[in-house]
């Protein structure tokens, strides 16, 4: 009964989604196959209708009821499959959000857990808080009140961000500030306190550049937006930080292995 409750509040955030609202919508009525998909921060998605198959540390296939929490900073390739249609909820966290910040020796990069009652409830909670004209401090609070669950229940493990970020990670909380933006290596090296020859070297160290981290950012804004708006995809582009359309498609399906109007499609 509580997955149908969610379902249906779920069904009324995609008619009018809210842009302040930390929960995503994600639905499809088609398969859709998308390659290396990052997850900048740290992720709980839980399938409410049909399936996600997420290659992971393993090959993992989730239900519904399912919850997949991801590590920040990571990248995997995933399938959301019908069956009449698909639908998962996604939220993601800031590094304060959980009530301490002790980090497992272990490494986890993903989990798939059973959805405890018990969350699912406070998912409904915060469902029924979507069409409120709330505080982005109100919204804030309620996701901090979410972690606060996951630490109760153990689930937190994959959730909870380092004390030291990777730069990667430096770099990309402070470029989703403003996506749209014109970006600088020289600004932002200066709000980072770093020399343009440092921040180089470090992002090189993590198999990655400065520009990478800002197209991958923008395009991963850009899927999202794709399945979770109603805007058509050239304002979606000028969103990102993509003057052209048709630039923005081609970079969206190199990267993605399909094009915005495909993944519009299948919705």
């Amino acid at each position: 009964m509580e997955i149908q409750s969610l379902i249906t509040q779920a069904k009324k955030l995609v008619e009018t989604p809210q842009d302040n609202f930390p929960v995503l919508v994600f639905h499809c009525r088609e398969k859709q196959q998308l390659h290396r998909v990052h997850f900048f921060q740290p992720t709980l998605m839980l399938v409410l209708r049909g399936t996600k198959q997420i290659q992971g540390p393993a090959h993992n296939v989730c239900g519904e009821g399912n919850l997949i929490l991801v590590a920040g900073g990571h990248q995997f390739p995933f399938a959301n499959i019908p069956d009449d249609f698909y639908m998962a909820l996604a939220i993601s966290f800031q590094p304060d959000d959980f009530p301490t910040q002790t980090i497992s020796e272990e490494s986890i990069k993903l989990e798939v857990k059973t959805a405890p009652k018990s969350l699912l409830t406070l998912l409904q909670q915060l469902l029924d808080l979507s069409h409120s004209a709330l505080p982005d401090s109100v919204l804030s609070a309620r996701r901090k009140e979410l972690a606060g669950l996951l630490t109760h229940l153990s689930l937190d493990k994959a959730l909870r961000c380092s004390n030291t970020p990777s730069w990667q990670t430096q770099v990309a909380n402070l470029l989703q500030t403003d996506i749209s933006k014109e970006w600088k290596l020289e600004h932002v090296c200066k709000t980072l306190g770093t020399s343009e020859s440092n921040l180089r070297r470090r992002l090189q160290q993590e198999n990655t550049g400065f520009r990478e981290v800002l197209e991958d950012l923008r395009l991963t804004f850009g899927l999202g937006m794709i399945q979770t708006s109603h805007l058509p995809i050239n304002q979606i582009a000028l969103a990102c930080g993509y003057q052209s359309a048709s630039r923005f498609s081609e970079r969206f399906k190199k990267r993605f292995h399909t094009s915005p109007s495909e993944l519009r499609q299948a919705l």
